[in-house]
């Protein structure tokens, strides 16, 4: 028996220009969506980390106090080192006000924390630079409740907001652009 031999026709293998040009406009679409908000989300998620460094150094500050049974500060430091009397967006450290091991000794920072990101201010209300937490872990200067604001290039919408209590106890605003009492925040 014979078979005949079929020639079967078979298109080439790849994309064709037009193909090829949908799928390129179609990418761009899709990109032109998604930079702008993935550009936001990384904005909201730096700013909210440098927001906690900050409630999670009060809070170190307040609880070392407690458990060395002396006094630690949160001062704002540009060396890391020593408290700098300088803008808190400089950075900031958290420092026993004596060794216990070694009164004599210069105390070591507990935590260090850099400069935030240019374009971002985090200024205290009260114009303060240091708080210190005595023994009993409330807040033992200044004798007066707390209050830091952080602020980026986007404004007051996106600005965060936090306290300190004469209790030592630290919140943060849930809402961005808020105060605790959901009064709207103002931005340099």
């Amino acid at each position: 028996m014979r078979y005949a031999h079929l020639e079967i026709c078979r298109r080439p293998a790849g994309f064709t220009l037009v193909e090829l040009l949908v799928t390129i406009v179609v990418l761009s679409i899709l990109l032109g969506l998604a930079v702008p908000s993935f550009r936001t989300f990384m904005q909201n998620d730096q700013q909210w980390v440098q927001q906690n460094n900050l409630v999670l150094a009060l809070n170190a500050a307040r609880s070392e106090a407690i458990k060395q049974d002396s006094s630690v500060q949160v001062c704002s430091s540009t060396d890391g080192a020593t408290c700098t009397n300088t803008p808190w967006d400089q950075g900031w450290i958290v420092l026993p006000t004596v060794n216990p091991f070694n009164p004599a000794a210069r105390p070591k920072p507990l935590q260090v924390v850099g400069a935030l990101p240019t374009g971002t201010t985090l200024n205290e209300a009260g114009g303060n630079l240091a708080l210190t937490f005595n023994s009993s872990g409330v807040l033992g200067a200044p004798a007066t409740q707390v209050a830091f604001k952080m602020c980026d290039s986007r404004g007051a919408a996106h600005a965060r907001y936090l306290e300190v209590n004469l209790m030592g106890r630290v919140v943060a605003s849930p809402t961005v652009g808020q105060k605790l009492n959901g009064t709207a925040l103002t931005c340099p």
